[in-house]
């Protein structure tokens, strides 16, 4: 198996068209993270016999002499690391590094169309939740979403709570605004929103908000594409009760992935001791849990250079 390095992404969105494949994999994504972030964007691609049979996004970062591989869990895109066109399993040559580099992955979900095998291989696991829309959507209701999140959907009705799709960018961004500072977390430009959700041919970001009497509650963005879904932000309005609107959020995302065309809605992450009441929100619509493949490869005089600068400052 040859690893390169593609920066051709004609030939990536060839082969992603053609495979089994997630958003987070296509151009589309990473490269206007790469350009709010500024990043060195790139793929590693496997070769057999000079055919393409996976590939790996990858963003480069320096700090200083050291270089900083990233694959999935960067900068709002959650997933990264390898998809192949067939069953191949993973080595450490997949991540080559050189004498001052680390490389990092949070690969997508182990399903089996995804072509990674794992077996033997030196990961951290950890976990998504996986809606399979291949089942029908009754069965998804009955046997998937639990009785207390049905109820909670069927509250939300009762009040009037209707979901709405426009493409509201200052509603959203202002709910997301208000989410990221009660959370403390950064606040990103409205322009980077706007630039993924208007300038991705390959991949839809679609955003679902919960009114009530014509007042927003809370918001969700879906991104998909041809197979793949993920909940990716989930925002609630400052000072809003809970009237269900969470609940009847994800299940008009589980319905609409499915009308779609999608396999999967992945809900993306549960830290069960970390975060255990996001965890017993989103176990309530699956109870699917699936390995995600965390693998952090460093150098040896990366791991020095790094311990010495530590330590100084």
């Amino acid at each position: 198996m040859n690893i390169q390095k593609e920066r051709d992404f004609k030939n990536i969105e060839k082969f992603l068209r053609n495979n089994f494949s997630s958003p987070t994999h296509w151009p589309d994504w990473n490269l206007v993270i790469s350009k709010y972030f500024e990043t060195d964007f790139f793929y590693y691609k496997a070769l057999d016999n000079d055919k393409c049979i996976g590939i790996c996004p990858v963003h480069l970062e320096k700090n200083g002499f050291l270089k900083n591989y990233r694959s999935g869990q960067f900068r709002f895109i959650p997933f990264g690391g390898w998809i192949f066109s067939e069953k191949v399993k993973l080595s450490k040559n997949f991540f080559p590094v050189d004498l001052l580099s680390s490389f990092q992955i949070f690969s997508v979900p182990v399903v089996e169309e995804f072509g990674t095998d794992y077996s033997n291989f030196p990961y951290i696991k950890k976990e998504t939740l996986i809606v399979d829309l291949r089942k029908e959507i009754k069965e998804i209701w009955k046997e998937d979403i639990h009785s207390k999140r049905r109820n909670m959907i069927r509250k939300a009705e009762k009040k009037g709570i209707t979901i709405t799709d426009k493409n509201d960018y200052e509603s959203f961004y202002k709910i997301y605004r208000e989410a990221s500072i009660r959370s403390q977390l950064p606040v990103q430009p409205k322009e980077l929103f706007v630039e993924l959700f208007e300038k991705s041919p390959n991949i839809k970001f679609d955003i679902l908000t919960a009114d009530l009497d014509g007042k927003p509650l809370a918001n969700v963005v879906i991104s998909y594409d041809k197979d793949y879904s993920i909940y990716w932000l989930g925002n609630n309005a400052d000072d809003t009760p809970n009237l269900g609107q969470g609940e009847i959020l994800q299940w008009e995302a589980i319905k609409r992935m499915k009308e779609a065309g999608c396999k999967y809605y992945d809900l993306c992450y549960i830290e069960k001791e970390k975060l255990p009441h996001i965890y017993k929100f989103k176990k309530g619509f699956s109870k699917t849990e699936a390995p995600i493949i965390y693998y952090d490869k460093k150098s040896f005089y990366y791991r020095v250079i790094n311990k010495i600068i530590n330590v100084k400052y």
